[in-house]
């Protein structure tokens, strides 16, 4: 691995920490509806399956299959990765009012305009961090 792909991994270990697991040994992350709220879980080098510290960290996802994404709160702000580790920036689902639609955990909508601002880092494990 290399050293900014550690690098990130801790930011999100910081920021978003997953129960007994790194970031870093994150292969893809997923969206699980058990009961009336989606969670997060990221699917382990190992093949294991784990969840969030705190479910409620998770806002919500934008995107199908290989271009979905996911949103973050932390305490530095709103966090935006790509569901498939190592996958390319991904591009946003744009209205024609330039918003951004992002699904919640509850099943709602969310719309954020000028994402690049309002996200306080996108951050994809093999890829770079913009603000």
């Amino acid at each position: 691995m290399q050293q900014e792909q550690i690098e990130k991994a801790k930011y999100l270990d910081q920021m978003i920490p997953l129960k007994g697991a790194s970031h870093a040994d994150a292969v893809s992350y997923g969206v699980d509806t058990p009961m009336r709220y989606s969670e997060c879980f990221a699917k382990l080098a190992d093949g294991r399956v784990v969840r969030l510290k705190d479910s409620r960290q998770f806002i919500g996802w934008s995107g199908m299959n290989g271009s979905r994404r996911l949103l973050f709160r932390s305490d530095a702000g709103r966090i935006l990765i790509p569901a498939s580790v190592g996958e390319q920036q991904a591009t946003s689902e744009r209205r024609s009012s330039g918003l951004h639609r992002f699904i919640t955990r509850d099943g709602g909508l969310l719309f954020v305009q000028r994402l690049g601002q309002d996200i306080a880092r996108h951050v994809g494990l093999a890829d770079g961090v913009a603000a």
